[in-house]
């Protein structure tokens, strides 16, 4: 008779340590709940001449662009435009837009010559018109705040007052301000979006 209370004192004893350790672990999977994912931001150039037919296109058309946080208040400092237009240019302005990061994505790869898609646009900003001098069909111009920012096929660097897009103008899509808590997945598309040529003439446009 002893022998069966003990036994069944010891079965209660383990029932209740183990219903113990399952509660104790719900507790601490509530006390801490995995991670979320973090939000991620890139830029991309509206860039065209490598996969589509001329036509419709920007005569002037972003190659390249920067990302980065050197110094600390840039997001990006360095675009690289070409000219594919038979008038000499003499001036352009700079545009960028932040979409979703599919969107921006389709925005990016999307035909010059296509009907525009709609999307929201979480923010925009351009730049003052530039003065580029004397740029030229084929040729390629690197503009930068950053004057140790360099690109090899450039034939000529614009330095300018500003970076092309600070990172004060995008900050507010954050959580708290700062680069790892991005609310969401976004990409910016950052394109020329006025021309004057040397000839007095404009020419305006837009991501379609």
């Amino acid at each position: 008779m002893h022998y069966r209370a003990v036994n069944a004192a010891l079965a209660l004893l383990i029932l209740i340590t183990l219903s113990s350790q399952s509660n104790s672990g719900r507790i601490l999977a509530q006390e801490n709940p995995p991670t979320s994912k973090r939000g991620f931001f890139t830029v991309r150039p509206y860039y065209h001449s490598r996969n589509y037919p001329r036509a419709g296109c920007h005569p002037v058309e972003v190659r390249v662009v920067s990302i980065g946080a050197q110094p600390p208040e840039v997001l990006t400092a360095q675009v690289v435009i070409e000219s594919f237009s038979d008038k000499p240019v003499a001036a352009v302005k700079l545009r960028w837009d932040v979409y979703s990061r599919d969107a921006g994505r389709k925005k990016a790869r999307a035909s010059c010559d296509a009907t525009p898609e709609a999307a929201d646009i979480y923010l925009s900003g351009t730049t003052p018109l530039i003065q580029v001098g004397h740029l030229a069909k084929g040729e390629v111009y690197n503009i930068t705040s950053n004057p140790r920012a360099t690109f090899p096929l450039a034939t000529k660097t614009i330095i300018v007052d500003r970076p092309i897009i600070a990172w004060d103008e995008v900050k507010g899509l954050t959580l708290d301000g700062t680069r790892a808590t991005f609310k969401g997945d976004y990409a910016a598309i950052i394109y020329v979006t006025e021309v004057q040529f040397e000839d007095g003439t404009r020419w305006e446009g837009e991501v379609k």
